[in-house]
């Protein structure tokens, strides 16, 4: 008889509902959520992806893109090759919620062995749990590179354990998967050497090198293949592709680092919880003082310290230079090996020698308490740092002084806990986390849900994100003015199949890989492309302070936060008529700014404007330093005016007017009547 067998069995069955429970809830929650949101990476993923099924490579708007990844922009762009772009990106969310949610399956099949079916459990449950599910809900790598980065950690631990043919070719092709989702992935290599070299400090032998030389000899030659082929495809910038700007930004700071360092660090106690890392601490030490004796653990520590550290230097040196705040969502697949530590640790009856376990609780603690909350606890990190929403969310509601109050006083707390609590009661620690993990998580899935939906009503101000798809134009140009903010390009092209074209006015903001033709406009309202190239497309989408020679065929308006705009039937060459900047989108104007109207082509006519007195403080209207018209206009007063064209407007020109007040004054028209 084997009575461990049923058991077995009821893990087996609670690890499957485990994964269909938290599939179905991380889908419900991602129901709210107005993917994509995260400008420029969720739409350049889903262009990819869709550029891709359609056998157009990895490219967007017919231009090849330097290389993010292969198999997330294929998992992404799968579904649109069955579904519309709405019904495409649900089935995403649903697709990315269960691969998440499947990183509970390695991660238990990993822990049992070690630490037992229950808890192998509890270290699935807290995977799954954490707040960086949420990207399940984006189209983010991150998605996927959870559970792939799981796979191939745990199979270097194999490897480490026993080195078979089989599992050394399972690593490396876990590695290989890791490397074409997503490029972060370079620093598995870094992983294995590190690994490597725990275990033969904890083994007192150089062995463990020995015995992976044939994963070592692979990963170098497929390394060399990889070099060569990015260098004779565009040179030593193509060895990173799309992340080339890595390299060739300035000289980093070694002081930078090291304080992004700690930061990332404290992020990754707050991912985890912090009680985790005291037990990775504790059994990492015991270990390389070679007093680990169960092989599988040496492997799984070795393998999670090396993963975690190898991380934090990557992520720590990219955030130095490129990120204000920290940059969890590059740190999520950390947490999974550690929490098989975890469980490994409260197996053994949560054993805490001393002094070690008192000195590993006060790092975890320093690294922790060193993170700047003022820093770190904005709504500016939300994308990056999901584990800190619950904390910005309870800044709120108490002032500077009692909020780090709190936050210091629940971290004592915790590790006091992990440090002091009797063995009898340490299952009480894993459910600790476990509710910790699960409200930062509910609180980041609604915050999230809230402010994609938000963008979304940003953006295009309820009306279908499809509108110019809708129109039945095709070959259309989009235009890029900076009346807009710099995001609603990409979702533009995320959601309107007919853009052929993005056309940038020089100057304007355009941030991302998307190809662009940059142009200048002159005096007679022509688009001459710097390349050269003829704009010629049949439509123009352009802010509504820009109007195009043609005909108006649909219309986006204003939003609360930005201006609207107006898809328009070109009338060759493609022209400007007028162009108006320096208005809110509801037609205010405040007495700190001015608002410029330029318009092109300038004959003889009359600009009209209708202005709304608001504070009853002088309006005027000028031309360079000469007030064409000026008034006073009373609250809730009306002012209709016209003021003509110059005498030598004869249409080869430009005139030039500006609008300016003394206080708050409204327009509801602005407008160049030609003669």
């Amino acid at each position: 008889m084997m009575p461990s067998r049923p058991s077995v069995d009821r893990a087996l069955l609670a690890i499957i509902l485990l994964v269909v429970a938290s599939s179905a809830i991380r889908f419900w929650l991602s129901l709210g959520v107005d993917a994509p949101w995260i400008a420029p990476d969720e739409q350049l993923y889903g262009l990819l992806g869709r550029s891709l099924v359609a056998g157009d490579g990895l490219t967007v708007l017919g231009e090849q893109i330097p290389y993010y990844s292969l198999v997330y922009p294929l998992l992404v762009g799968l579904p649109f090759a069955w579904t519309g772009l709405e019904e495409g990106v649900r089935t995403v969310q649903l697709v990315q919620a269960l691969a998440m949610s499947l990183t509970a399956v390695p991660v238990f099949l990993w822990a049992r062995p070690i630490a037992g079916p229950r808890w192998a459990l509890a270290a699935a449950g807290l995977t799954v749990l954490i707040p960086g599910l949420v990207y399940s809900g984006l189209l983010m790598s991150e998605a996927l590179y959870y559970l792939v980065a799981t796979l191939a950690v745990w199979a270097l631990a194999a490897c480490l354990e026993r080195p078979t043919f089989v599992r050394q070719s399972c690593l490396l092709g876990a590695v290989a998967l890791a490397f074409g989702t997503r490029l972060q992935a370079v620093g598995l290599a870094g992983t294995i050497l590190l690994a490597l070299g725990l275990v033969a400090v904890a083994e007192r032998s150089l062995a463990p090198f020995r015995r992976l030389l044939l994963t070592l000899a692979v990963l170098g030659a497929g390394a060399a293949l990889w070099v060569a082929f990015r260098v004779r495809a565009g040179g030593l910038g193509e060895l990173v592709g799309a992340y080339a700007p890595l390299v060739e930004a300035d000289e980093y700071s070694l002081g930078d680092i090291a304080q992004s360092l700690a930061w990332q660090t404290g992020a990754m106690a707050l991912l985890t919880v912090a009680v985790p890392l005291v037990a990775l601490g504790i059994i990492a030490w015991e270990m390389l003082r070679g007093r680990e004796y169960d092989p599988g653990v040496r492997a799984l520590v070795a393998s999670a310290l090396a993963y975690a550290v190898v991380t934090l230097l990557v992520v720590g040196a990219f955030a130095s230079r490129f990120v204000e705040h920290v940059t969890e969502r590059q740190l999520l697949s950390v947490a999974p090996p550690i929490f098989v530590v975890f469980a490994v640790w409260l197996r053994r009856g949560a054993p805490r020698p001393q002094p070690t376990t008192s000195i590993v609780a006060f790092a975890v603690a320093a690294a922790a308490l060193l993170l700047p909350l003022d820093r770190v606890t904005t709504p500016a990190a939300y994308a990056d740092a999901p584990s800190m929403i619950s904390l910005e969310q309870l800044s709120r509601h108490l002032d500077q002084a009692a909020f780090e109050g709190v936050y210091a006083g629940a971290l004592a707390l915790l590790l006091l806990a992990a440090v002091l609590l009797p063995r009898r009661a340490a299952p009480v620690l894993p459910i600790v986390v476990a509710l910790a993990l699960g409200g930062a998580s509910l609180v980041a899935s609604i915050e999230i849900r809230d402010r994609s939906q938000t963008e979304r009503e940003r953006t295009f101000a309820g009306v279908p994100v499809d509108w110019i798809d809708a129109a039945g134009e095709r070959d259309v140009a989009l235009l890029v003015t900076d009346e807009r903010f710099w995001p609603s390009t990409w979702e533009m092209l995320f959601w309107n199949e007919t853009i052929r074209k993005v056309v940038r006015l020089r100057g304007a903001e355009s941030p991302g890989l998307v190809p662009q033709e940059v142009a200048t406009v002159r005096r007679d309202g022509v688009l001459e492309a710097r390349s050269g190239i003829d704009l010629e497309p049949r439509a123009v989408a352009a802010p509504t302070g820009t109007s195009i020679v043609g005909e108006e065929v649909a219309s986006l308006p204003a939003s609360f936060e930005q201006a609207g705009m107006v898809l328009w039937r070109v009338e060759p060459p493609l022209r400007m008529s007028r162009r108006i900047t320096g208005l809110r989108p509801n037609g205010d104007l405040y007495g700190d700014e001015a608002a410029r109207i330029e318009v092109f082509g300038c004959e003889p006519g009359e600009l009209q404007l209708t202005l709304l007195g608001k504070q009853g403080l002088p309006t005027r209207i000028r031309s360079g330093t000469t007030i064409l018209a000026e008034r006073a206009i009373p609250p809730g007063g009306v002012w209709r005016v016209g003021v003509p064209a110059p005498e030598n407007a004869d249409g080869t020109g430009r005139c030039v007017y500006v609008l300016e007040t003394d206080g708050l004054v409204g327009s509801t028209r602005v407008e160049f009547v030609r003669g």
